[in-house]
């Protein structure tokens, strides 16, 4: 695959998500789906960070702490809802799923880790 220059980069990434076992005391399950990430360009998380250091009061940045993954998010697929059906991305959907913090650690990781080119999965790695 050649390189292209491109002004918005999406793309999707597997996200893993661990957290209590409902069933089984003391232990942890993993839950998996896969988010669409905008790739953010070195301006852009600076005037993300700078934005944030500027918030004045401690609940102004409790409001705001998580403003990259709501920046960077773009969509899901994999993910359902409480009726077992496919959840649609929403805002406050998503909202709602960063209030747990084992979700916000599986985002952020996966973030981390696209965006480090740590490549994931069994599958073949592509190396042209």
């Amino acid at each position: 695959m050649k390189f292209a220059i491109t002004d918005v980069y999406l793309f999707w990434w597997p996200v893993t998500v661990r957290m209590p076992d409902p069933e089984k005391a003391g232990k942890i399950v993993e839950q998996s789906f896969e988010a669409q990430f905008e790739a953010l360009n070195e301006d852009q998380a600076h005037e993300i960070d700078a934005a944030f250091r500027n918030l004045e009061s401690e609940e102004e940045r409790r409001g705001h702490q998580h403003d990259v993954l709501r920046r960077v998010t773009k969509d899901w697929r994999g993910v359902l809802g409480a009726d077992d059906k496919d959840q649609p991305f929403t805002a406050d959907a998503f909202d709602l799923c960063l209030k747990q913090g084992w979700f916000r650690a599986g985002m952020y990781e996966a973030y981390r880790q696209a965006m480090a080119a740590e490549e994931q999965g069994d599958g073949p790695t592509a190396k042209n």
